[in-house]
Order: C-alpha cells, then sequence, then structure tokens
C-alpha cells in the first residue's frame, strides 16, 4: 500500500513509498482449503494496517473492517 512517510517533502512525495507485508506458512499447517487461504490474507491485511498507522502516512486511506471472505469450491 502506497505511503509517504511525513518527513518526506511534498515535492519528493511521487517516489515510491509503500507499506508492504509478505506472510507465508512454513512447513505443515493445522488449516487448509478455505480457511488457510482467508487467515494468511486476514494477517497480512492486518499487519499493514498497523504498519501503515505507526507510519503516520500522508494522505491516509481507511481500512476496510473486514476482507471478501473465500469460500470452499
Amino acid at each position: 500500500m502506497s505511503c509517504a512517510p511525513p518527513v518526506v517533502p511534498s515535492y519528493n512525495a511521487s517516489a515510491a513509498y509503500a507499506v508492504i507485508t509478505e506472510v507465508s506458512i512454513g512447513g505443515d499447517a493445522k488449516a487448509t482449503g478455505a480457511t488457510l487461504r482467508q487467515t494468511l490474507p486476514d494477517v497480512a491485511y492486518r499487519l499493514t494496517e498497523h504498519a501503515y498507522k505507526l507510519a503516520e502516512c500522508k494522505a491516509p486511506r481507511d481500512f476496510s473492517e473486514e476482507l471478501p471472505r473465500y469460500e470452499d469450491g
């Protein structure tokens, strides 16, 4: 998610600044299917939301309460 920190001058805010979150499961996981596919993005989303707020990004964005849900299929 793009994020220009408050210490970046406005004339330089077009540079590529971002909050990036990556999560993965190493080894065996208890969850499978839609449960696992939902859990990973949910964790990444909340981590990104938290980091984004801590970074005090210029022109902050709102985060949805919940991501769209996966279905088994």
